[in-house]
Formats: structure tokens, sequence, C-alpha cells
């Protein structure tokens, strides 16, 4: 899979008619990144993550295979940014020290990033800004040299942990009350990041932070129209990508502008907002704090990760072999027992051999498609999100497109296309929804056989085997089959739990799982556990930053309330969920949940 990306990524650097310098300076050797873009040299993820950003794109939308210290290393980032978020030094000391142990700091993205955490820790230990920027400094130098603002106008790109590193900075001399010239440095990065970050999945993790810090140095200049229309504009990113870092210090601000405007009626709808995103955080058991140096370094996260030592090994089992019988003539014994217990990653020609004897192609490690070409994925990203806003007509105009450009020869594609075949003769009546189901499960069937073992989820899914259980379960919860339905659902979310992968990095199929499954927990009545997956649902939403979702799950929540006889719970579940779903767009869900509050409550949800 690396290599593969790296042979895209050479195709769409040549597309954009970018120079290897502009992506490759400070971060990887002109001679390396032939080699990365031939494929012929694997490079670990995080360096790949930064070639790709620097052209503006985002590898979120590819579902990649990782090994156990590639997988650990993201996790400690993650956790990093929690103890940042919580002011805990202590925690951060200790998992810095950890994290060192993962990486190589002779790759200059490593070492800028332990860089820049030594930086955050004179933040979080006590805020002290000037030692902060100090390091800050310093931790830039490692991948850029000289003045940032000069080598963007020679042509020198950025990659999103440079950017929030700027911002770092750029918010520490603006604490530290060193203004001067910091708003036209703003100006100048704003313009960089919409003019160059043109996958809109990357631009939300660095744009509206920008905006928002744009937006305050405006404010504190007295340019309230100016912090305004910045804010707005982040607050639009955040809207469309569904994103929910920073939304709360977006909607601050918009408050602040609106209350200095005197724009009544805005100011009352930005206060709903801000309301909605509150009572997620406290019905998700969440505290919301604004740290908005820990918000430089998050943002919302729609990727999917794969452990190829659990593949393996939940491939081993579900089809009954023993490890002597898998590595026979492949590796010895004692390798593969270490590779299945994480403790060596697989040599990835070895690992072709032992997936390739028990049926699976090297070919499915990947996503919804498999492509070489990055627009294509650009192309499903569109399709999915079409889906949540019912532009059902733009869907299939995409899918026709997408269908257009694959290779049908490879069976993913064709399990991916023929998904979207059949929903689409289902809704136009042509096919029933048993007949659905039936054809939906030989699709399945295709990459996912029953086992030997009879577990009918024996492994972590793909992001289109997900899709296609997804179908089946709703259908036969359409067909009043709603216990068969939660059994589908209790099978993949047990073996979610059974991997080491945490549920944000199944990122998609967590929200419609969570979103489903609690919907058809209230049907079947089965209130206790509604609950218990709903609020797991809403903490998800939080872990991914995404907040067009939760709406959902917050309107779900509030039948169960309904149920157990809580009809003010109730009805603030639904009033928020309402408000939420309304702040992202999505008119048809806001029109049918108005309808469903003024049958209950007999108001207006207004």
């Amino acid at each position: 899979m690396i290599q593969q990306l790296g042979i895209m990524l050479f195709r769409e650097r040549e597309k954009m008619g970018e120079k290897q310098k502009s992506i490759a300076e400070g971060i990887i050797s002109i001679s390396d990144l032939c080699r990365v873009e031939r494929g012929e040299l694997e490079v670990d993820y995080f360096t790949l993550q930064a070639l790709f950003e620097r052209l503006g794109k985002s590898i979120d939308k590819l579902e990649l295979a990782v090994s156990c210290s590639e997988y650990d290393a993201i996790a400690y980032r993650d956790a990093i940014v929690h103890s940042i978020a919580e002011w805990d030094y202590s925690q951060l000391k200790r998992q810095i020290a950890e994290y060192h142990a993962y990486i190589d700091q002779k790759r200059p993205i490593h070492r800028q990033y332990m860089t820049a955490l030594r930086a955050m820790s004179y933040y979080v230990k006590d805020q002290d800004y000037a030692s902060c920027l100090c390091v800050m400094e310093q931790a830039l130098s490692c991948t850029l040299s000289g003045d940032w603002l000069q080598q963007l106008q020679s042509g020198q790109r950025l990659c999103s942990q440079e950017i929030w590193i700027i911002l770092a900075i750029t918010y520490c001399r603006w604490k530290c009350g060193d203004t001067d010239g910091l708003s036209g440095q703003m100006e100048q990065l704003d313009r960089y990041i919409l003019r160059c970050y043109t996958d809109a999945e990357e631009q939300v993790k660095v744009y509206p932070h920008c905006a928002w810090l744009l937006g305050q140095l405006y404010l504190e200049q007295d340019r309230v129209e100016e912090a305004y229309i910045t804010c707005k504009k982040g607050k639009a990113s955040l809207v469309e990508n569904g994103s929910l870092s920073p939304l709360w210090e977006i909607l601050e601000l918009e408050e602040t502008c609106l209350v200095k405007m005197g724009r009544q009626d805005e100011l009352i709808w930005c206060r709903k907002c801000q309301e909605a995103v509150a009572f997620l955080y406290e019905a998700a058991g969440a505290r919301l704090e604004s740290n908005m140096m820990a918000a430089f370094m998050r943002s919302s996260f729609q990727g999917e990760f794969i452990i190829t030592n659990e593949l393996v090994r939940d491939l081993r089992e579900a089809n009954g072999l023993s490890q002597e019988e898998l590595c026979a003539n492949i590796c010895a014994q004692e390798t593969l027992s270490r590779i299945e217990k994480g403790k060596r990653s697989p040599n990835k020609k070895k690992l072709y051999q032992m997936l390739k004897r028990m049926g699976m192609e090297r070919e499915n490690y990947y996503g919804f498609i498999q492509a070489d070409d990055y627009e294509l994925y650009e192309k499903v990203r569109q399709f999915n999100r079409c889906f949540p806003k019912r532009r059902m007509a733009e869907a299939e105009k995409l899918c026709d497109e997408i269908k257009g450009a694959l290779d049908m020869t490879r069976t993913i594609n064709q399990q991916f296309i023929g998904a979207e075949r059949i929903v689409r003769q289902q809704k136009r009546g042509e096919l029933s929804r048993e007949q659905a189901n039936r054809q939906l499960w030989e699709l399945l069937c295709m990459t996912m056989p029953p086992s030997r073992s009879g577990a009918p989820v024996y492994r972590v899914p793909f992001r289109t085997e997900y899709v296609i259980w997804n179908r089946i379960a709703v259908n036969l919860r359409n067909e009043g089959n709603v216990e068969d339905a939660i059994a589908i659902f209790e099978n993949l979310i047990g073996r979610y739990r059974k991997s080491k992968v945490s549920m944000r990095y199944h990122a998609v199929p967590g929200m419609t799982l969570y979103i489903n499954y609690t919907g058809f927990l209230e049907v079947y009545n089965a209130l206790e556990k509604a609950e218990e997956i709903g609020r797991e649902g809403l903490q998800h939403c939080l872990e991914c930053c995404r907040g067009d979702f939760a709406g959902d799950i917050l309107a779900n929540m509030s039948l169960v309330y309904g149920k157990q006889g809580l009809p003010d719970v109730e009805e603030m579940y639904l009033r928020y969920g309402y408000n939420l779903i309304s702040m992202y767009g999505r008119k048809d869900i806001t029109r049918i949940l108005q309808k469903a509050y003024q049958d209950k409550f007999h108001r207006d949800i207004d």
C-alpha cells in the first residue's frame, strides 16, 4: 500500500505541476523522493502524510494497513494532544518519553514534532509563552530554513504540522504582546491555505484554526467586520466538512463580533449553536474547555487503519489453520508467532504470501476502491458526503463517473460499484429488500467468504464490507426483523472492540454504526443498551472531532428517554440534536425533526 501511495503521490504532483523540491525540501532528500515515487522505497506513515499534505491532499481517504508499532506511534500522538488539552504535565512528560521509542528522529518530520512537544511542555506546565515561542521556532527550523513567508513566496509548500507550528508561534507572540505585523502574516497564511489546500478534508484541519487566530487579531485592532467575515469562513469550512474542532472557539468569536455589531437575530442563532455544542459534550460525559494550543494540533479524522499483525491472526483462525500450516515454506513458526503478537512487523513480501494462502489478495488493503488516481478517492468522498445532505442526483452522477474511471477487473472495485447499484435499484423499486440482501451477501462473500469458524464477522471489515453489512442490517430492520439487524451490529462492534485499533481509527464506519445500532435497540425496546451505545457514539464523535452525525445520535436517544417516561430529557435531546443537524446544513433531516417535535410537544422547535 505504501508503495502504491508513492506512485499516487508522483502522479498527483505531476498533475499539479509541482517540482519535487517544493514538497521534499526539509522532509526528505530528492533522491529518496524519486525512489518513493517509483514505489522502490517505503517511508514511515508520518513522512508520507507530510508529503501529501504539502500538495494540500489528505491520505485519510485511504484505508491503510499498518504494523503494531506504526499504530502505537499514531495512537500516542492522540494521547499526547489529550494531555495537552487537559493541562496534564506529568502525563505529557511520561508520554513524550515513551513516544520517543517509536520514531526515528533522523527523519526531520519526527525531530520537528518532538521539538514542538518540548515547546508545549513549557505551555502546559507554566503557560510560559516566551519559552514555548522560542522552542517552537526551533521546531519550525527543522524542516524550514529561513523566513517561512519568504519561502512561501518562492514556491515552498507547507504540511499541516508546519502550519500548526506557525499558528502556535503566532499565538505565543500575541500572548506575549508582540503583535507587530502578525495580522499581515496570518492574512498571507490564510490565502496560502485556501489556494493550495484544495482537498477540503485536509483544508479543514488547518484553515478554521488560522481563521480563528486572524479573527482575534482583527478584533484586537477593532476591525470587527473583518473579524466576523473571517470567522464565518472558518465556520463554513467546519460545517461543510462536519468538523467539530475548533467549532466552540469559532462560535465564541462569532458571538463577540455579533454583539459588537448589534446583529441580534444572528446572535440568537449563534447562542443556540453554542448551547447545542456544550450539550453534546455534557451528554458524552466530556469536559468542554477551550485550549487553543491543543486545538491547533487537533482536527477531524476520517481515516481507517487495519493492523497487519491482527489481520494475519484473525484470518488464520477463521480459516482453521495452525501457525505451522500457514507459514510453511514462507517463514519460521516462531516468526509468525511474534508477528501475531505484535512483537515483530511482517516482511511485506512474506505477508502477501500468507494472505494469498488464506484467500486474500493484496488489493484488499484499499478502502472503498482501488485506483492509482488520487482524484478518484476525492470523488468517492464527495459521493459519500452526498447522503447526509440527501443530494441523491449528485450521488448518482458521481457514482457513474467513478465507475467509468475504475479498473472493473479488480474485485474491490466490483464490490463498491455493485453495492451502489443494488442500493440504487432498491430505491427505484426494482429490487425487494430480500432480493437486495441476497445480492449484497454475494458481494460481501467476494472478499469476506464464510469462515470455517462459523463467525459471521471474523476480522475487522474493510470499508465497503462494512457498508454492505450496514445495508443488510437496515433492510432487515425495515422488514421488521430487528433482532437479526441488531445481531449484525453486535457482531460488528464486538469485532471492532477486539481489535487493538481504537474506534477513532474506524471513523467513517463508526458514525453510521452508532446511529443505527442506537436506533435499532430503541425500536427493540432494549432501552438501557440503547442509551449505553448512544453515549458511546457521542464519545466517538468527540474523539473524531465530528459533529455532523452527533445530532442524529442525540435525536435517537431522545426516543429512548421518551420511552423511559422522561419527557423533559426527551425534549432536550431532540432540540439540541435538531440544532446540531441544522447548523451542519442538513435541511431534509431538520424538517423531519421539526415535525416530530411539533407532533410530540405541540409547539414549534424554534
